[in-house]
């Protein structure tokens, strides 16, 4: 029992151990004062490696009870619905027209990032696949979106140094705003 819940674990991080590996391997010019191409790759791996450990560690000493971060979560939830009153909408069991929702609204963010831009794309899209998954409070659901879309696009563009979408014509205006307000050159 406890080596079938294992196996997955060991699997994933010996596949993470290997792509780490060949991450290594990974041939550019380096240039002082600037990450490589490789530093990303390694870093999720290495990360993943390190779940995959941690939860491998966790199976074997933790052999009576299943655990596991599901019920951590589900108290958590229920918790602050107390506390707060409210505000998430529980469906039941999980629809399938919610899932085939959820991959429309997918698919539509994949087609309107471009034209809109990743900061007014990803916004909507977080906020409506939250209002998707039932999540009824509407200003925390838009605080939600618009923050952390906001990190997303600081860290992405000014730590990470990843180009993002635009969008074109008053959205490409609008990012070029935005990154100004951030500092993002």
């Amino acid at each position: 029992m406890i080596v079938a819940r294992i196996i997955p674990y060991a699997l994933v991080g010996a596949v993470s151990g290997y792509l780490f590996f060949t991450a290594t391997q990974i041939e550019f010019h380096r240039r002082a004062g600037t990450l490589g191409p490789d530093v990303w790759p390694k870093l999720v791996l290495a990360l993943l490696i390190a779940t995959c450990l941690y939860e491998i560690v966790r199976i074997v000493l933790v052999r009576g009870r299943r655990g596991g971060a599901a019920g951590v979560l589900q108290e958590m939830v229920e918790e602050s619905e107390a506390k707060l009153g409210g505000g998430f909408v529980y469906a039941g069991a999980r629809s399938p027209w919610t899932l085939a929702a959820g991959i429309a609204l997918t698919a539509l963010y994949v087609w309107v990032i471009q034209q809109l831009g990743f900061f007014l794309a990803t916004a909507a899209y977080v906020f409506a696949f939250i209002a998707l998954g039932g999540y009824r409070r509407w200003g925390v659901n838009a605080a939600v979106s618009l923050i952390g879309t906001t990190l997303m696009m600081f860290f992405f563009m000014k730590v990470v140094y990843v180009s993002l979408p635009l969008g074109q014509g008053p959205f490409a205006q609008f990012t070029f705003w935005l990154m100004r307000l951030m500092g993002i050159r």
